[in-house]
C-alpha cells in the first residue's frame, strides 16, 4: 500500500513540475511571438515583460535560462536576422532597411550587423547581390 501512495506523490510532483514547465515555456513562447510581431517598433524590456504576463527581473531570467542572452539582444539579433532578406533585394538601402527592422539609427545597425555578421551590412548586400 505505501507503494501505491509513494508512486502517487512521485508521480503527482512529476506532473506539477511538467505544468510549471508547460507554463514557463508557454510565457517564453508569448514573449518570443510578441517579440516577432513588434520587432520593427521600438520595444522596451517592459514590453516584452508584459507579453509573458512577468517582471523585467523574471523577464531576463527566461530569456538567459531558454536563450542564453538577454531579451534586448534577442530583438537585436531577431532584426538582424530581418535585415538579411532585405538587404538581398537589389534596390534597398542600407539606413531604409535599418529603420524598416527597428533601429532608430543606421550607425547602431551597421555596428550590431557587424559583431553579429563579421561584416557590414553594405559588404553583405554586395556579397549576396554579386
Amino acid at each position: 500500500m505505501a507503494f501505491i501512495w509513494k508512486n502517487l506523490i512521485i508521480n503527482g510532483f512529476q506532473l506539477e513540475y511538467n505544468q510549471t514547465e508547460m507554463v514557463k515555456s508557454q510565457r517564453m513562447k508569448q514573449m518570443l511571438s510578441w517579440v516577432h510581431l513588434h520587432y520593427a517598433e521600438k520595444i522596451a524590456l517592459d514590453d516584452i515583460a508584459r507579453a509573458g504576463q512577468l517582471s523585467r527581473s523574471e523577464c531576463c531570467r527566461y530569456f538567459k535560462r531558454y536563450l542564453k542572452c538577454t531579451p534586448l539582444n534577442y530583438v537585436i539579433d531577431y532584426r538582424i536576422q530581418k535585415s538579411l532578406h532585405l538587404l538581398q533585394q537589389g534596390d534597398s538601402n542600407i539606413t531604409e532597411v535599418a529603420y524598416k527592422v527597428g533601429f532608430s539609427s543606421t550607425s547602431y545597425f551597421i555596428d550590431k550587423f557587424r559583431k553579429a555578421m563579421n561584416m557590414t551590412p553594405l559588404a553583405y548586400k554586395k556579397s549576396q547581390n554579386g
